[in-house]
């Protein structure tokens, strides 16, 4: 099956999920998609795409293996549909499907750190937003490298983003701390977050069943 087609069912199963352990299972499956994708475009014969593939591929299994841990009952978050995957197909399209899903699952791990009843959630949230950060700028580097994104924007989760088209949502700066008192400061751990404002917060349901 081709990467833009198993990207399109990543993102929405990402949508449709509503539980803490379905959120993040599906985040961990984007990373685990990231991984793949970057392995295929390691084998290209262009030496700069495959560097680029092997940094992609490295970057998503970094990204699987922080959002694999216990956050709720002590199961670590399995499966992937990654399996089908069988071609990278149309690679200016596959890119940049793959740059908005790392994009909306980042900025959905930013909503269950908001909400996070735990601080394992929370920092688990937080390592996996730096994680797909690090996937989406291999991205970035990879759609400029194949000469696909032109005049991209390079934009880092939990940097600043420009505005979106359409005149969407504006902005709303989130201020992240671990849940509880005497919790390590966040600004040791991570900047600011910007996610879209009252848009998306009240669709994640941030309870444990």
């Amino acid at each position: 099956m081709e990467a833009l087609r198993l990207i399109k069912t990543a993102r929405h199963a990402l949508a449709e999920a509503r539980q803490v352990p379905e959120v993040l299972a599906e985040a961990r499956q984007a990373a685990l998609l990231t991984e793949a994708v970057g392995a295929r475009l390691a084998e290209s014969e262009d030496d700069e795409l495959t560097g680029l593939g092997q940094q992609l591929s490295e970057a998503g299994a970094h990204a699987a293996v922080c959002l694999d841990r216990p956050v709720t009952d002590g199961t670590l978050l399995r499966g992937g549909r990654v399996g089908r995957l069988t071609e990278v197909g149309e690679l200016e399209t596959a890119l940049e499907a793959l740059d908005e899903l790392l994009r909306e699952v980042g900025e959905t791990l930013v909503v269950l750190a908001c909400g996070a009843e735990t601080e394992s959630l929370y920092w688990t949230c937080i390592d996996g937003v730096d994680a797909m950060s690090e996937c989406k700028d291999v991205t970035a580097r990879l759609r400029e490298a194949a000469d696909l994104g032109g005049g991209a924007e390079r934009t880092a989760l939990g940097g600043a983003e420009p505005e979106r088209a359409g005149g969407g949502s504006p902005l709303l700066v989130v201020r992240l701390g671990p849940p509880g008192e005497g919790g390590p400061a966040v600004e040791e751990r991570a900047p600011d977050y910007r996610v879209p404002g009252a848009a998306g917060a009240s669709e994640v349901s941030v309870s444990a069943g």
